[in-house]
């Protein structure tokens, strides 16, 4: 049996969703014989890696992330930590040799995600690679293989959007994600950067930006101590944006949109019909194939997802169509495609690389807006 040892930096939400990937990874077939020993989980907030050390199984919890990065027998780290900490904390991790998920952006701007490429290039035994766990949810990544493959003919234009309404309340309270400084974008860069990479996984790699307006709609939010602190990064972002295949589409993000806890949608518009992926449900795709058939009882139909769809037998309890898969699968997957390019079993998908085209994306956006970062 392989045993790997690996580490958590950050134990928040994202770092429990790591967490939670390692811990059933083994569900793919391919990954059965593997164990995956739960080493060290580091946060400076001590109790929060105490917290996740109970709840998964670490062996160990520290505030010293020093810890890990000289520990030659851990073989792999999670990093999921705010934007402004990514290039102190990953240079030294990838200095150590160590194979490496990161959440995404990788850093807080386009030179440090280059700077931070740059680096992981010097040492290529190691596996970097960046979440972006949306490519893994099995009706998307179903949605990306009929439109890539042409099944539905050329694409004419799409769609997309990431919305979310948890910054809504004019009250809820000033982060770190409000500054630009800290964040480097506020709803672009924290949601956005997942739409832009849907739409390049799911249509055509999106090769120009052109056009883009930001807006902040809430400037100023109370701190924990109740000061007003001004918001200096974008609620919403809306671009209008070209694709490798020549396709045109809008693209619009949003932290304030009232209703939509977290919604992420790209629709595609082909010569041959048109097929659609919406979070809000997840196991569904939604297809329509102008194939001539009786229009009495034409227009579109909904694909439940199942185990003959990409992914989904890796992540799904229980193998058969209908039994639903979630926002906690794509960690899952993520997790698994690191683990299999660590084995040499399949390349990672999502490489440092696709965070700094990414990257790119969102500096675009910003420069049409006439945005300097």
């Amino acid at each position: 049996m392989t045993k790997l040892r690996v580490a958590l930096v950050g134990a928040g939400m994202a770092g429990q969703a790591h967490a939670f990937g390692y811990r059933n990874a083994s569900m793919a077939d391919d990954l059965a014989g593997l164990d995956v020993e739960l080493a060290v989980v580091a946060d400076t907030a001590e109790h929060l890696a105490r917290d996740v050390q109970s709840r998964y199984g670490f062996a160990e919890a520290t505030a010293d992330i020093r810890r890990i990065t000289e520990d030659p027998s851990i073989d792999a780290v999670s990093v999921a930590l705010p934007n402004f900490t990514h290039e102190a904390v990953l240079e030294p991790l990838i200095r150590s040799g160590k194979h490496i998920l990161t959440e995404k952006p990788l850093g807080a701007d386009l030179a440090q995600a280059r700077h931070l490429a740059a680096l992981g290039a010097e040492h290529p035994d190691a596996v970097h690679g960046v979440g972006f766990s949306y490519r893994r949810i099995p009706a998307l990544a179903e949605m990306a293989r009929i439109v890539r493959s042409g099944e539905l003919g050329d694409v004419w234009h799409f769609e997309a959007s990431y919305y979310c309404d948890h910054a809504a309340p004019a009250d809820y309270p000033y982060t770190w994600r409000f500054d630009h400084a800290a964040s480097g974008g506020g709803a672009l860069m924290d949601l956005g950067i997942h739409v832009l990479d849907a739409v390049s996984f799911a249509v055509s790699p999106i090769e120009e930006v052109v056009s883009s307006q930001l807006r902040t709609v809430i400037p100023q939010r109370p701190d924990r101590e109740g000061e007003m602190r001004p918001v200096t990064n974008d609620d919403v972002a809306t671009m209008l944006v070209r694709t490798a295949s020549g396709a045109s589409g809008a693209v619009t993000t949003s932290r304030v949109a009232h209703g939509r806890p977290n919604r992420l949608m790209v629709s595609a518009y082909c010569s041959g019909g048109f097929a659609s992926f919406d979070t809000e449900h997840y196991n569904d795709l939604t297809i329509l194939p102008a194939d001539g058939s009786d229009q009495r009882i034409g227009g579109p139909r909904t694909v439940v997802i199942g185990p003959e769809n990409p992914r989904y037998s890796d992540v799904s309890s229980f193998r058969s169509r209908g039994v639903n898969t979630g926002y906690g699968e794509a960690f899952i997957a993520e997790v698994q495609d690191f683990l299999r390019a660590i084995l040499g079993v399949a390349p990672m998908p999502t490489t440092f690389e696709t965070a700094v085209d990414a990257m790119r994306l969102v500096q675009s956006v910003y420069d049409a807006h006439g945005v300097r970062r």
